[in-house]
């Protein structure tokens, strides 16, 4: 039986200070029609991520087995359109028809802040 690959690319993140960034992520998955990615820009810094340094993700699972999908939110505005409960069709490996996830967590978007520099007094 053949079986759909996942496939990644990047796309525009816009994060929580409105800043546009490339971030990679993946092409049409489970998420797609929810989640406001938007094509790439050339010009764009990449989100690198980090412990520290994380997007805004909502937490899918399917009730019967407990397995769980973190799809990206590229804008907030589609990250605030979800409602906990909101289901989405998974694909998942082995089988031929899509499973229900359900909605269950927010993981919101963690930046690390910019570190405090220290200021040198002159010496006397």
């Amino acid at each position: 039986m053949a079986r759909n690959q996942k496939n990644f690319r990047y796309f525009t993140y816009v994060d929580d200070s409105g800043v546009d960034w490339n971030k990679r992520g993946e092409d049409g998955g489970a998420a797609a029609a929810v989640d406001g990615h938007a094509a790439s820009v050339a010009s764009q810094q990449v989100w690198h991520e980090t412990r520290h340094n994380h997007v805004r993700k909502i937490r899918y699972m399917d009730s019967a087995t407990g397995r769980t999908v973190d799809p990206i939110f590229y804008t907030s505005t589609a990250y605030n359109a979800v409602a906990l409960g909101d289901i989405i069709a998974v694909q998942v490996a082995g089988l031929a028809t899509t499973v229900n996830y359900t909605a269950v967590q927010k993981l919101g978007e963690h930046r690390q802040g910019i570190p405090n520099f220290t200021r040198q007094l002159a010496d006397t």
